[in-house]
C-alpha cells in the first residue's frame, strides 16, 4: 500500500491522496483515493471519506484555469451578487425580462464563468456538489454549496497551497512519455506564461481595445503594478475593475490622474484601530449585522456618548486620511477611496451637483461608508481601493452601508427620538437637524429599530414610502 500524501496545508487547501500504484504506473493518470479539504473542512470527498479517481482531472483544471483563479474578481455583467454561491439566483433575476436571444448568450458566458471557478467541475464522470473558488482582493473565498458556508483564506496561502498540489500532481503525472498525464503536466508548467498574458485584462475587466485606448504607448509602468507579482492589484488596476460599465474610458482616465496625484501618507492611529478591530471582529451573520456591530465598536473606542454626533470628515482628517473633491457631472460615481502601496489613504469625493456628496447629508454618509472600508477591508477583500456605486463586492457594500447609518445615527437613538416626540414626523425632523443625515437614512434606522413594530400601521406605511419600499 502506497504511503498517503499530504499536499498543501491544514489551514488552507489540503489534498490527502493515497496512490493506487497498480492503476497509476505507466499511465500518468495519478489514480488513488483522495480527499480535498479547506481549513479542515472536507469539500471534495466520497460518502465514506476519500474518493478513488484519477487526480489528473484536478491538475488539468488547475492548469487551464490558473489565470482566472488568481486574477478574475468580478462577476459577469457586473451583477450585484452577495457572493459567488448566490450568483446563479441573481442572474435568473437579471434575465427575467430580457430577450431570449440575449439570455442565451449570457447563459453561455455565465456557465463558462462558473465552470472555471467550480472545483467540482474538474472531475470528468464524477459528481460533487459545487465548490466555488474566487479571489477577492487579498482573500481567496471558497464557497461549498453542500456545507452552506464560505471559507476565506489569505490569498498568498491559497496560491501556495494550490501550487504545491499542482506541482506534486504534475511530478507524478510527468513520469510517463505520453498521454493525458504528460499533457496536463506540461500545461501546468506553462501556467506562468499564460498568467502574464491574461493578468491585466482579467484584473481590470477591460477589453484589449479599451486597454490600448487607455495606454496607447503600452507603457509598462502605466498601471503601477509590481513587476514580480503579475496577479497583484494596484490602486489603478482596482479602480479600473470597479468602474467597468460605470465610467467611460475618458472618465476612467480622469480618475487615474487623480489617483496618481495622491501621495502616500502614514495613518498610525487609523492603522492601530484597524488592527484592534481585526482582533475583535468576527465575520459571522448577515453583512448588515456585521456593519452595525463594527459601528457600535468604533463609537465605544472613540469614547462617544450615547447620542453624540459624529463628524466623519473631521474624524478622517484627524487620522491623516486625505479628502479631495472633484467633479464628474452626469456620473453615478459618488466617491473613490484608495489605500494601497503607492497612494493614500485618501478619499476622492464627487461634488458635481447631482451626486450624493454634493449635499452635507450625502457627504457624511459617503465618508462614513469609507471609514468602514478603511477599518475592515484594507487587509482583506479591498487591499488597495474601493469605488462607491462601482463594482465593489456587494457583501462589503451592504456591510458598509449599515456601518455608515449606525455610526451617524444609532438605531437606539432613532428609537428614543420617536418614543419621546409628539409625532413620528416631528421625530424625523429633529433627527434631521441634529445629525445631518438624509431623511431616507433616518427612516431606515427607525424601520430597523425596535420601535418600528410598536408603530401604528399608518406610521409604518409612511416610513416605507420615505425609503421607496412597496408596502
Amino acid at each position: 500500500m502506497a504511503e498517503k500524501l499530504h499536499i498543501g496545508s491544514c489551514s488552507g487547501f489540503l489534498l490527502e491522496l493515497q496512490l493506487d500504484e497498480r492503476r497509476t504506473e505507466g499511465l500518468g493518470l495519478v489514480w488513488g483515493k483522495g480527499e480535498l479539504c479547506v481549513n479542515g473542512t472536507s469539500v471534495l470527498a466520497g460518502q465514506d471519506g476519500s474518493v478513488e479517481w484519477t487526480w489528473v482531472d484536478l491538475l488539468e483544471w488547475l492548469a487551464k484555469n490558473w489565470s482566472y483563479l488568481l486574477c478574475e474578481q468580478s462577476f459577469p455583467f457586473q451583477v450585484k451578487a452577495t457572493d459567488i454561491s448566490t450568483l446563479a439566483r441573481d442572474l435568473e433575476k437579471r434575465w427575467e425580462n430580457m430577450p431570449e436571444e440575449r439570455v442565451e448568450d449570457e447563459e453561455e458566458e455565465a456557465f463558462r464563468f462558473l465552470n472555471r471557478h467550480d472545483l467540482a467541475s474538474a472531475f470528468k464522470g464524477l459528481y460533487f456538489p459545487a465548490v466555488f473558488v474566487i479571489r477577492q482582493g487579498e482573500l481567496f473565498e471558497v464557497s461549498s454549496t453542500e456545507q452552506g458556508e464560505t471559507i476565506r483564506l489569505p490569498l498568498e496561502q491559497a496560491v501556495a497551497d494550490l501550487e504545491a498540489i499542482g506541482n506534486h500532481l504534475a511530478e507524478l503525472a510527468n513520469e510517463v512519455d505520453q498521454g493525458r498525464g504528460l499533457l496536463a503536466a506540461q500545461q501546468w508548467m506553462a501556467r506562468e506564461q499564460q498568467l502574464e498574458r491574461k493578468a491585466l485584462p482579467l484584473l481590470t475587466g477591460l477589453s484589449s481595445e479599451t486597454l490600448e485606448c487607455l495606454n496607447p504607448a503600452n507603457d509598462a509602468q502605466f498601471w503601477e503594478q509590481e513587476s514580480d507579482r503579475p496577479f497583484a492589484d494596484s490602486e489603478l488596476v482596482a479602480a479600473a475593475r470597479m468602474t467597468v460599465g460605470v465610467l467611460l474610458p475618458e472618465e476612467q482616465t480622469q480618475i487615474f490622474g487623480l489617483i496618481r496625484g495622491l501621495s502616500k501618507s502614514s495613518t498610525d492611529e487609523l492603522d492601530s484601530l484597524a488592527d484592534t478591530l481585526a482582533k475583535d471582529f468576527r465575520e459571522i451573520g448577515k453583512p448588515y449585522d456585521q456593519g452595525y456591530w463594527a459601528a457600535a465598536w468604533l463609537r465605544r473606542k472613540l469614547g462617544l456618548g450615547k447620542s453624540d454626533v459624529v463628524q466623519p470628515a473631521e474624524l478622517l482628517k484627524s487620522w491623516g486620511v486625505q479628502i479631495q473633491s472633484f467633479e464628474m457631472p452626469e456620473s453615478k460615481l459618488d466617491a473613490l477611496a484608495c489605500w494601497g502601496r503607492l497612494h493614500g489613504p485618501a478619499i476622492l469625493v464627487n461634488k458635481s451637483a447631482e451626486s450624493t456628496p454634493a449635499h452635507v447629508h450625502g457627504e457624511n454618509s459617503t465618508l462614513a461608508h469609507e471609514i468602514c472600508h478603511l477599518l475592515l477591508d484594507r487587509k482583506g477583500a479591498l487591499p488597495v481601493a474601493e469605488v462607491l456605486n462601482g463594482n465593489t463586492p456587494e457583501r462589503l457594500e451592504k456591510r458598509a452601508r449599515a456601518f455608515a447609518a449606525e455610526l451617524l445615527l444609532p438605531r437606539y437613538v432613532a428609537s428614543d427620538a420617536v418614543r419621546h416626540a409628539g409625532t413620528l414626523k416631528e421625530a424625523v425632523a429633529d433627527l434631521l437637524e441634529t445629525y445631518a443625515v438624509s431623511n431616507e437614512l433616518i427612516c431606515w434606522q427607525i424601520i430597523n429599530s425596535e420601535i418600528y413594530i410598536t408603530l401604528a400601521e399608518s406610521e409604518q406605511s409612511w416610513l416605507q414610502r420615505q425609503v421607496g419600499r412597496k408596502v
